[in-house]
């Protein structure tokens, strides 16, 4: 087995390895998460906390995967999710447009999900 070095002219190329694919169970995971966020349940701080986590790590990894195939539309509504579910710098909306917007990703996780998980 040879080291992949910096200099190597296949360091760079997607090789489909591990590190390269998503599971698809962790977008089942996000789609429990984000169901379970619209409903009407006294959920904890934290897990809201979580559920932007996850969420933004899976619609930016599903953007980074799709403007590498060269698509348009898809991983740009991707981008805008992962920016409204970012954690870092979170955007307070009221709670009824925060209801309607973890279905809108909801649905919009379950359509595309072989476009994310390989």
């Amino acid at each position: 087995m040879r080291l992949r070095l910096f200099f190597d002219r296949n360091f760079f190329q997607n090789t489909g390895t591990l590190f390269t694919i998503m599971p698809i169970q962790v977008v089942y995971i996000n789609l429990v998460l984000l169901l379970l966020a619209a409903l009407p349940l006294p959920l904890p701080a934290d897990f809201f906390a979580f559920l932007k986590i996850v969420t933004a790590g899976t619609f930016a990894w599903g953007a980074y995967q799709n403007f590498q195939r060269k698509l348009f539309l898809l991983p740009l509504a991707y981008t805008v999710l992962a920016i409204l579910y970012n954690p870092v710098m979170e955007i307070t909306l009221a709670k009824e447009i925060t209801i309607a917007l973890d279905l809108v990703a909801a649905t919009l996780l379950l359509s595309t999900r072989e476009h994310i998980a390989q």
